[in-house]
């Protein structure tokens, strides 16, 4: 999908399903956290929605602004190039652990809507939401083109049943003949510890603790703005339009839903126990169905309608899984470009290494679910202030660059636009700052904390790979000066070959035509006396050949072929220290990957140990077996694993 530009009709599906998506579970967030005090509470439920929709339209529209900064590679760049690698990668982290965070929140949120109308499945919560991200996870390692071409299906056809819901139900209200949700009849009693009566400091806590609950409703910003590249040009111009459509079909429908949610009565909670059915209490094991059907079903007589309803719901959670899956990689791409993640994430160098960052994206937050459970609530609290850290200090970054722009500005009158556009930008960073604070101070112990854990960990592990890249690097490059390059570049004295002999059969007789064909200065065959009967034997065969190559047989004491072999080779290397010695290991190729578990493998274990000794060169001379030659093949040229040499005068 990178090559391909897409217009804003088809980018604000892909993109801004992460957004739009959030309206299928936000609700709940609200409703929930608002029932801690009680039925009294949730009457305040659309009030809070509205704080929450005024928030996403002034960083929305704070962001729009900043695209064009951002469009040349998200986030993360912007961050590391206006404030530095520590904050970069920290930026990065928060990215990456928001994408793990998205499609587990994502996949929680679409079991819980298969639950809704599949009773048989409750129970195996769990297990159908790992299947969910196993199955996006495969489907987007085949990489299949028609999913980006259907993926405007699912949220064009949430939008106008959702749409079509929230008109019909608000005519009804008008007129009085709005129906009850089936939840309605329940009462909420205050938790344990909390007063239906609350005023002062304890119903701000809560307002804010509703608040940060609901503000998951902000989470699809970033995807937008990291997803510039892909829009048709202008492409600036076309993701702010996008992103700013997005903001406001969120805004609208998180305020008709929770309306809606009021006007219905529907009833959701944290904890069961609060629950009261006809005056009496209820245990764990009752399933909540989501508010947003509640409402659908109170609003239409039939069943199908709430039906269908859930099947567009789950179809958009699933895209908003396929759009993660597709800025995971070009996120890991953009850090290992800088050096801060290992190349194998380098989407650019092969396409095939695009498949290591969907398979790390997918089993990480299989993991995460499988730990913690699709349990939507737990996961949310791990999900916002990652979003918001990485937020804040993308704004942060823009406001630097344009107060250097201001700064270095001397005509008044192109100063004029630059004032605007630093007022606007400090305005978003003190929104996103605002409630990153907000969301870290109500839910650090409610699992915040482990999410900045993760991010330290990862930012600290990233900035590890960078040091050991920096530290390769400055070990490799050649040097400056002329005595030391001329250093490097002195041919060795002379060469010795060395060639282990696990048998004389035709791998060795190929190993030794290939030795003396280089011509070296000395030659010699090694021969391990494990069993004596089977080297006298070679001893044997040597002679029989007439091989004309110097025998020289170890004996191994603990009937180990390995260390008696390096260990000579260590003595030949400290006689001529100003030499190079070449081991040539033959080995044969099996055909099937089990076969390589009936063998010993010594010549592995001998490549392995002669990787680490300076001034030895390793030559593999395979021979493959019939099965593993290509048609037409009969000679196998010899080749060098490693080379290690370094002149010493």
């Amino acid at each position: 999908m990178a090559s391909v530009a897409l217009p804003k009709r088809r980018a604000l599906p892909l993109f801004g399903s992460d957004g739009v998506s959030s309206v299928s579970y936000a609700p709940d967030e609200i409703v929930m956290t608002l029932a801690v005090a009680g039925s009294a509470s949730l009457v305040t439920s659309p009030w809070v929605g509205f704080a929450i929709a005024l928030v996403l339209l002034i960083v929305v529209g704070t962001y729009r602004y900043n695209l064009k900064t951002i469009a040349t590679g998200g986030d993360y760049e912007l961050v590391q190039q206006r404030l530095g690698k520590v904050a970069g990668v920290a930026t990065g982290a928060s990215l990456m652990v928001d994408f793990m965070l998205t499609v587990a929140v994502s996949a929680s949120a679409a079991s819980g809507y298969v639950l809704s109308v599949v009773p048989g499945l409750r129970g195996h919560e769990r297990a159908l939401t790992i299947a969910m991200i196993a199955v996006m996870m495969l489907l987007c390692l085949r990489g299949l083109r028609f999913l980006g071409r259907i993926a405007f299906v699912p949220l064009y056809a949430f939008l106008l049943i959702i749409s079509i819901t929230l008109v019909y139900g608000y005519f009804q209200d008008l007129n009085g003949t709005l129906e009850k949700a089936a939840t309605s009849s329940w009462e909420v009693v205050p938790a344990d510890g909390v007063s239906s009566a609350m005023n002062g400091i304890a119903l701000f806590v809560l307002m804010m603790r509703t608040f940060s609950s609901g503000a998951v409703a902000l989470t699809g910003v970033s995807t937008v703005s990291n997803s510039v590249r892909f829009f048709k040009k202008p492409k600036a111009s076309n993701a702010a339009a996008t992103m700013m459509m997005m903001g406001g079909i969120s805004a609208l429908l998180l305020i008709g839903v929770l309306y809606m949610v009021r006007a219905t009565g529907a009833v959701a909670v944290l904890d069961t126990s609060q629950l009261r059915i006809h005056g009496m209490s209820v245990g764990d094991g009752l399933y909540q169905v989501p508010v947003l059907i509640q409402m659908a079903e109170a609003v239409y007589a039939s069943a199908v309608m709430p039906v269908i309803l859930v099947a567009v719901t789950v179809a958009m959670l699933l895209v908003a899984i396929i759009t993660a899956f597709t800025g995971f990689p070009q996120l890991t791409n953009a850090i290992a470009e800088k050096g801060y993640l290992p190349v194998h994430l380098r989407t650019k160098t092969s396409p095939h290494l695009h498949a290591n960052s969907v398979l790390i994206l997918g089993v990480s937050s299989m993991v995460l679910v499988a730990l913690l459970g699709a349990d939507l609530n737990t996961l949310i609290q791990l999900y916002i202030v990652g979003v918001f850290l990485s937020m804040t200090l993308t704004q942060a970054a823009i406001i630097k660059y344009r107060w250097r722009d201001f700064k270095f500005t001397v005509d008044r009158y192109k100063r004029r636009p630059l004032i605007r556009q630093l007022a606007i930008t400090l305005v978003g960073f003190v929104a996103t700052f605002i409630v990153f604070w907000v969301v870290l101070l109500t839910k650090l112990t409610h699992g915040a904390w482990i999410t900045l854990i993760v991010i330290a960990v990862l930012s600290k592990g990233m900035l590890a790979v960078r040091k050991h890249y920096n530290d390769i690097n400055r070990e490799l490059e050649l040097p400056a000066n002329a005595p030391e390059l001329a250093q490097q570049r002195a041919l060795p004295s002379r060469v010795h070959a060395v060639v282990y002999v696990p048998r004389v059969r035709k791998p060795l007789m190929r190993a030794i035509s290939y030795a003396r064909a280089t011509r070296p200065s000395t030659i010699e065959a090694v021969l391990i006396n494990q069993d004596p009967k089977r080297a006298k034997e070679a001893q044997k065969q040597w002679r029989s050949l007439e091989i004309p190559v110097p025998l020289v047989v170890l004996d191994a004491p603990f009937r180990d072929a390995v260390q008696p072999f390096i260990e000579y080779v260590q003595r030949r290397r400290e006689e001529t220290p100003r030499d190079v010695i070449v081991v040539y290991l033959p080995e044969y190729v099996v055909p099937h990957w089990w076969e390589r578990l009936l063998h010993r493998r010594i010549v592995h274990r001998l490549k392995a140990k002669l990787r680490y000794e300076q001034g030895i060169v390793i030559a593999s001379v395979p021979w493959q077996l019939e099965g593993t030659r290509a048609p037409g093949q009969h000679t196998v040229e010899a080749h060098v694993e490693t080379s290690t040499y370094t002149a010493e005068h």
